[in-house]
């Protein structure tokens, strides 16, 4: 997805969200959780469309299943870094970029709102930052276990 002003806007509510108190996780991770975000977004694209209405019940199901891998994704993260705030940050985010037409009109033109490619694409977008995002966290909490024996 291209940048546009929603990113900037967006980049503004995570950081008016985040209390000065919260541990708040790196800069990098916070990236991923933006890119996170702008998938999910292009999944309540979908569901508000007059094509997810039309897909039979397990083509739905998919793409719910993959809207709730990306929100526990974020839960996970949130939890790693003991942020209160994120998650409910990345779902005001999720809903301001989902309500930016420009969005909504990429949505139209690369997935026809809901189609076969945005199951594809997400579910393999979903499955590899699972893996990365899931296998890092787990490294950095052995090695900080490591680090306080």
């Amino acid at each position: 997805m291209r940048p546009d002003i929603s990113k900037g806007l967006a980049a503004v509510v995570l950081a008016a969200a985040l209390p000065a108190a919260a541990a708040a996780p790196p800069s990098g991770m916070m990236a991923n959780v933006y890119r996170l975000t702008e998938a999910s977004a292009v999944l309540d694209i979908c569901f508000a469309s007059a094509e997810y209405r039309a897909l039979t019940s397990e083509r739905a199901s998919g793409l719910r299943q993959l809207s709730n891998r990306l929100g526990d994704l974020v839960q996970g993260i949130a939890g790693h870094y003991r942020d209160d705030s994120l998650y409910a940050t990345y779902e005001a985010t999720r809903a301001l970029i989902a309500s930016d037409a420009r969005r909504q009109q990429q949505a139209k033109e690369m997935y026809q709102y809901c189609g076969e490619r945005l199951a594809v694409d997400l579910g393999k977008y979903v499955a590899e930052n699972e893996t990365l995002i899931n296998g890092y966290m787990r490294r950095e909490s052995a090695r900080r276990a490591g680090n306080s024996k």
